[in-house]
């Protein structure tokens, strides 16, 4: 029988989980990461069994490694290589869920959930994938999770041992799978690293020697098809051109040897006058030993049978194991949770109920920016002072002239009704929300103007808090989206000082565009309209949300209870599908200010609404 846990207390447990290991937890966004103190999940939902079992089993994967990783070893793989890097992640991986499972043998189903979700996209990526590094990272993956961990990850293993025998000699990747299985006997992350270089730089030079013996192949082939022919002139220069070619490959390969101190003497090019000697002398694996890797005699035979058949297979050389992961991104739970998080339509912000994330200017440049150029902030504040005064001018009996029952009087009608009579109005009652995207894009520069997006929009925003401080019954809230570790954060709310507030309102962009999320949060905060009150949302965005089918629901379910949602889009490169029914396109955000006067002017503010 499975547990139900209700929306309220699901944050409560998540979040006591996390302090268990003394930090904090924010589901949010697309992404999933750790700094060491802070663990940042996408959002799933909170009624859905499976998704549930998932973010569990990645907020204890990434407590473990809070624990037991050292981030500056992080740094190291990082700076060397991004393949490295990948690889040190996947057997980091296999260490610290070893010891997570070892304190507590109950996330072992967590950990093999996850896994098991992943073994078909897996699968997948690797019969689809010709990038020998993704290959290896994916193989080593698996292997250590099910000899290491007895995690059901068979079927990516099997089809991954399948294409990477294509690419290296059997007898090498058993070698490997033994370091492999050191794994959960590392102390450190340091460890771990260690056999990370040394499988990287053993793949790297038998690479490297198997595209010689592919090269040597083609010389001999091509110098084969001229002596058929006859052209003897020709068949002795190719051997001369491929002979100072190798020399030249192996006095360099030579002298980096020498520099690292290894003092080893490489003989990988035998020449005589009949050509090349195809097989691998023992001075190639005695250097491999500079690596770790020792290889004893009974298996050098072995090898070099198989070495033979992969070149004789190969139909061009194997592109460089330096370079990053290029065939695609390799599948890992970050990718899955993205996957899902997108698709879910009822997922769940719970990253602002975790702590509060808002972070201030440390100056007052924008409030004084704003102060110095107000041109914008009293065109708003003439229009929102117009509604306001007609609305109010237009409700009380005896105090304005209904000029057709003058004019009936003057004729001798008698009448005392000279004056309109009290009419309700839907006068500013209005709950007015302004949401504003400061996704990454948003640091993109005007091409007039000199400033970036997010400072015009920042400039918007905190000259309509401005103009709209201190009108009756206006409920005015100010937030931008994505937040610091959250999916929003309100930065202004009416009652609160502006002055102490301005510095709130210069953010700089990070992140996602959450909007869906941002919206279900407002919509929830609006109270219920009737003839006499008002909810309006406005956003500023350049660019489509994360979620788009449920930012679709989340507008719908808006117009459904009466709030009004008006947008204005910086839509200058991608062509944005039709998401706002109201909308102000500008091609450049330098026409925002313009845009939201004409769109104040227009439809929010106009006496006729």
């Amino acid at each position: 029988m499975s547990m139900q846990v209700s929306h309220g207390a699901l944050p409560l447990i998540m979040g006591n989980y996390a302090s268990k290991f003394g930090v904090n937890l924010f589901m949010y966004g697309n992404s999933a990461y750790t700094d060491g103190k802070n663990i940042t999940i996408p959002r799933l939902d909170f009624e859905n069994e499976e998704e549930m079992e998932m973010a569990f089993g990645y907020v204890a994967h990434e407590c473990g490694h809070i624990r037991f990783s050292d981030f500056g070893s992080i740094k190291r793989a990082i700076d060397e290589s991004s393949w490295l890097m990948n690889l040190f992640n996947a057997l980091e991986d296999v260490r610290i869920e070893y010891l997570q499972s070892r304190d507590w043998p109950g996330l072992t189903k967590s950990f093999s959930f996850l896994v098991e979700k992943l073994e078909g996209d897996i699968v997948r990526c690797i019969r689809k994938t010709d990038d020998l590094t993704s290959l290896i990272i994916i193989y080593f993956s698996a292997f250590g999770r099910f000899n290491c961990l007895k995690q059901p990850s068979r079927k990516s293993l099997r089809a991954a041992s399948k294409k990477l025998s294509s690419y290296l000699p059997e007898t090498l990747i058993s070698y490997l799978n033994g370091m492999v299985l050191r794994i959960t006997r590392c102390k450190n992350s340091d460890e771990v690293l260690d056999i990370a270089q040394q499988i990287t730089n053993i793949v790297r030079k038998f690479v490297e020697r198997i595209n010689d013996d592919f090269n040597k192949k083609e010389c001999r082939q091509s110098a084969g098809d001229s002596a058929v022919t006859g052209d003897d002139a020709t068949h002795t220069g190719c051997l001369q051109d491929a002979e100072n070619r190798f020399r030249e490959q192996f006095n360099e390969f030579q002298r980096r040897s020498l520099e690292k101190g290894c003092g080893v003497q490489l003989s990988c090019f035998d020449f005589d006058n009949a050509g090349f000697n195809t097989g691998l002398n023992d001075d190639f694996y005695s250097g491999l030993s500079e690596y770790g890797c020792s290889i004893s005699g009974d298996d050098v035979e072995k090898m070099e049978s198989e070495l033979s058949t992969i070149v004789a297979g190969m139909k061009e050389e194997y592109p460089g194991v330096d370079g990053h992961v290029r065939a695609f991104k390799v599948p890992c739970v970050d990718a899955l949770l993205e996957k899902t998080s997108r698709n879910s339509p009822n997922a769940r912000d719970i990253g602002s109920l975790v702590v509060k994330n808002s972070k201030p200017a440390d100056n007052l440049d924008l409030y004084h920016s704003v102060l110095s150029d107000n041109s914008l902030r009293c065109n708003i504040s003439s229009l929102v002072k117009g509604y306001e005064s007609w609305h109010l001018g237009n409700n009380s009996h005896g105090r304005v002239l209904d000029v057709r029952a003058y004019y009936n009087s003057m004729e001798g009608k008698l009448t005392d009704r000279i004056f309109k009579r009290k009419v309700m109005h839907r006068a500013v009652n209005t709950t007015f929300h302004l949401l504003v995207d400061i996704s990454g894009s948003m640091s993109r520069e005007c091409e007039r103007g000199g400033k970036c997006r997010y400072e015009v929009a920042n400039h918007m925003a905190l000259s309509l808090a401005l103009a709209m401080e201190g009108v009756r019954n206006l409920d005015l809230r100010v937030a931008y989206f994505p937040g610091n570790f959250c999916e929003y954060e309100e930065v202004y709310r009416t009652g609160q000082p502006l002055v102490e507030r301005a510095t709130y309102f210069d953010l700089r962009p990070r992140g996602c565009t959450p909007l869906a999320q941002t919206l279900l949060s407002c919509i929830s905060q609006m109270p219920d309209t009737d003839r006499y009150h008002r909810n309006i949302i406005v956003v500023i965005t350049d660019g489509e949300p994360d979620n788009y089918s449920f930012a679709e629901s989340m507008i719908a379910k808006a117009e459904a209870k009466g709030i009004e949602i008006h947008a204005l889009r910086v839509s200058d490169r991608l062509k944005l599908r039709d998401l706002f029914k109201s909308c102000i396109d500008v091609k450049d955000a330098s026409e925002l200010p313009k845009a939201m006067t004409e769109l104040l002017a227009d439809r929010i503010f106009a006496v006729n609404v």
